[in-house]
Protein backbone atom coordinates (compact mmCIF):
# COMPACT_ATOMS: atom_id res chain seq x y z
CA UNK A 1 0.00 0.00 0.00
CA UNK A 2 1.17 3.38 -1.07
CA UNK A 3 0.96 6.92 1.38
CA UNK A 4 1.23 9.93 1.09
CA UNK A 5 2.14 12.96 3.62
CA UNK A 6 1.47 16.36 2.87
CA UNK A 7 3.69 18.71 5.30
CA UNK A 8 4.51 22.32 5.92
CA UNK A 9 6.54 24.88 8.23
CA UNK A 10 4.42 27.04 9.53
CA UNK A 11 4.97 30.39 8.41
CA UNK A 12 6.90 33.04 10.64
CA UNK A 13 3.36 34.93 10.14
CA UNK A 14 1.42 32.20 11.62
CA UNK A 15 3.31 31.18 14.57
CA UNK A 16 2.30 31.66 18.13
CA UNK A 17 -1.01 32.61 17.03
CA UNK A 18 -2.64 28.89 16.96
CA UNK A 19 -3.49 28.21 13.37
CA UNK A 20 -2.17 25.08 13.46
CA UNK A 21 -5.89 23.75 12.46
CA UNK A 22 -6.44 25.90 9.85
CA UNK A 23 -2.85 24.71 8.36
CA UNK A 24 -3.72 21.09 8.74
CA UNK A 25 -6.87 22.15 6.73
CA UNK A 26 -4.96 23.40 4.06
CA UNK A 27 -2.93 21.19 3.93
CA UNK A 28 -6.00 18.22 3.79
CA UNK A 29 -7.38 20.27 1.30
CA UNK A 30 -4.28 20.37 -0.85
CA UNK A 31 -3.22 17.10 -0.98
CA UNK A 32 -7.04 16.20 -1.61
CA UNK A 33 -6.69 17.91 -4.98
CA UNK A 34 -3.84 16.82 -6.00
CA UNK A 35 -3.95 13.73 -5.31
CA UNK A 36 -7.30 12.73 -5.96
CA UNK A 37 -8.93 15.48 -7.64
CA UNK A 38 -11.55 16.52 -5.16
CA UNK A 39 -12.57 19.66 -3.06
CA UNK A 40 -12.47 19.88 -0.05
CA UNK A 41 -15.08 21.85 0.22
CA UNK A 42 -17.50 19.98 -1.71
CA UNK A 43 -16.87 16.66 0.57
CA UNK A 44 -19.11 16.36 3.31
CA UNK A 45 -17.30 14.76 6.48
CA UNK A 46 -18.14 13.10 9.87
CA UNK A 47 -16.93 11.90 12.96
CA UNK A 48 -16.44 8.51 14.46
CA UNK A 49 -17.16 7.54 17.99
CA UNK A 50 -14.19 9.11 19.24
CA UNK A 51 -14.13 12.09 17.06
CA UNK A 52 -12.02 10.62 14.30
CA UNK A 53 -12.94 12.53 11.10
CA UNK A 54 -13.69 10.52 7.78
CA UNK A 55 -15.17 12.22 4.41
CA UNK A 56 -18.46 10.28 4.02
CA UNK A 57 -18.80 10.14 0.47
CA UNK A 58 -15.55 8.80 -0.41
CA UNK A 59 -14.70 5.65 1.76
CA UNK A 60 -11.39 4.67 -0.10
CA UNK A 61 -9.88 7.90 0.76
CA UNK A 62 -8.17 8.10 4.78
CA UNK A 63 -6.43 10.49 6.06
CA UNK A 64 -5.10 12.18 9.28
CA UNK A 65 -3.28 14.89 10.57
CA UNK A 66 -0.83 15.82 13.07
CA UNK A 67 1.30 19.16 14.18
CA UNK A 68 3.42 20.41 17.16
CA UNK A 69 6.17 22.64 17.00
CA UNK A 70 6.56 24.25 13.85
CA UNK A 71 5.27 21.58 11.29
CA UNK A 72 2.03 20.21 10.68
CA UNK A 73 1.46 16.92 8.49
CA UNK A 74 -1.34 15.14 6.49
CA UNK A 75 -1.27 11.41 5.60
CA UNK A 76 -3.66 10.28 3.12
CA UNK A 77 -4.01 6.14 2.47
CA UNK A 78 -5.99 3.64 1.15
CA UNK A 79 -7.06 2.44 4.17
CA UNK A 80 -7.65 3.47 7.72
CA UNK A 81 -4.51 5.75 8.97
CA UNK A 82 -3.16 7.26 11.56
CA UNK A 83 -0.13 9.75 11.99
CA UNK A 84 1.79 12.15 15.24
CA UNK A 85 4.35 14.19 15.16
CA UNK A 86 5.71 15.67 18.12
CA UNK A 87 8.59 18.28 18.63
CA UNK A 88 10.93 16.96 21.95
CA UNK A 89 10.11 19.20 24.95
CA UNK A 90 11.59 18.84 28.68
CA UNK A 91 8.53 17.20 30.79
CA UNK A 92 8.50 14.78 33.72
CA UNK A 93 9.44 11.44 31.95
CA UNK A 94 8.89 9.52 34.75
CA UNK A 95 5.59 10.40 35.99
CA UNK A 96 4.09 10.50 31.74
CA UNK A 97 5.43 7.03 31.43
CA UNK A 98 3.23 5.63 34.00
CA UNK A 99 0.33 6.45 32.26
CA UNK A 100 2.06 5.90 29.10
CA UNK A 101 3.90 2.43 28.77
CA UNK A 102 3.57 -0.91 30.39
CA UNK A 103 5.15 -0.85 33.89
CA UNK A 104 8.04 -3.17 32.04
CA UNK A 105 8.66 -0.51 29.73
CA UNK A 106 9.45 2.62 32.27
CA UNK A 107 12.82 1.54 33.24
CA UNK A 108 14.44 0.67 29.77
CA UNK A 109 12.79 4.23 28.48
CA UNK A 110 14.19 6.24 31.46
CA UNK A 111 17.91 4.34 31.25
CA UNK A 112 18.06 4.24 27.20
CA UNK A 113 20.59 6.28 25.72
CA UNK A 114 18.85 9.63 25.07
CA UNK A 115 15.71 9.25 26.88
CA UNK A 116 13.96 12.32 24.72
CA UNK A 117 14.26 10.05 22.08
CA UNK A 118 13.60 6.76 23.48
CA UNK A 119 10.39 8.44 25.27
CA UNK A 120 9.21 10.43 22.47
CA UNK A 121 9.33 7.44 20.21
CA UNK A 122 6.84 5.83 22.21
CA UNK A 123 4.42 8.82 22.55
CA UNK A 124 4.18 9.13 18.73
CA UNK A 125 3.76 5.50 18.28
CA UNK A 126 0.61 5.07 20.58
CA UNK A 127 -0.66 8.50 19.80
CA UNK A 128 -0.92 7.41 15.94
CA UNK A 129 -1.85 3.78 16.46
CA UNK A 130 -5.02 5.37 18.75
CA UNK A 131 -5.38 7.63 15.41
CA UNK A 132 -5.26 5.18 13.51
CA UNK A 133 -8.26 3.00 14.86
CA UNK A 134 -10.19 6.38 15.79
CA UNK A 135 -10.36 5.14 19.61
CA UNK A 136 -8.53 8.12 20.77
CA UNK A 137 -7.75 8.84 24.44
CA UNK A 138 -10.39 6.50 25.45
CA UNK A 139 -8.25 3.70 25.11
CA UNK A 140 -5.41 3.52 27.87
CA UNK A 141 -2.56 3.37 25.55
CA UNK A 142 -0.66 1.31 28.28
CA UNK A 143 -2.64 -1.47 26.60
CA UNK A 144 -1.65 -0.93 23.22
CA UNK A 145 -0.53 -4.26 21.08
CA UNK A 146 2.64 -3.00 19.64
CA UNK A 147 2.35 -6.44 17.44
CA UNK A 148 -1.14 -5.27 15.40
CA UNK A 149 -1.09 -3.71 12.29
CA UNK A 150 2.11 -1.60 10.98
CA UNK A 151 4.12 1.27 11.81
CA UNK A 152 6.66 3.35 10.69
CA UNK A 153 9.14 5.49 12.48
CA UNK A 154 9.35 9.35 10.49
CA UNK A 155 12.59 10.27 9.57
CA UNK A 156 12.17 13.92 10.63
CA UNK A 157 14.72 17.02 12.07
CA UNK A 158 16.25 16.29 15.25
CA UNK A 159 14.11 17.66 17.98
CA UNK A 160 11.27 15.67 16.37
CA UNK A 161 9.85 12.07 16.36
CA UNK A 162 6.85 10.92 14.13
CA UNK A 163 5.34 7.89 13.76
CA UNK A 164 2.53 6.62 11.26
CA UNK A 165 0.16 3.73 11.51
CA UNK A 166 -1.81 1.13 9.26
CA UNK A 167 -3.34 -2.48 9.02
CA UNK A 168 -0.84 -3.08 6.50
CA UNK A 169 2.69 -2.46 5.50
CA UNK A 170 2.75 0.80 3.15
CA UNK A 171 5.16 3.45 1.27
CA UNK A 172 5.24 6.98 2.31
CA UNK A 173 6.10 9.56 -0.19
CA UNK A 174 6.28 13.15 1.21
CA UNK A 175 5.10 16.38 -0.39
CA UNK A 176 6.07 19.92 0.49
CA UNK A 177 3.76 22.52 0.84
CA UNK A 178 4.01 26.44 1.19
CA UNK A 179 0.70 27.17 3.26
CA UNK A 180 -0.81 30.44 2.46
CA UNK A 181 -3.96 31.00 4.45
CA UNK A 182 -6.29 33.47 2.88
Amino acid sequence: MNGVIYYTEIPEMYKNKRMEHMIGEKLLETGLKKEYGLNLKYEPRARGEHGKPFFTLQPRIHYNISHSGKYVVCVFAGEEVGIDIQEHKEVNYARLLERMVPAAMIREILEADSLQKAFFAQWVLREAYIKWTGEGFSRDVRTIPMDQGFYLMLDLDPGYSGAVWSENPMELRWEYVEVQLP
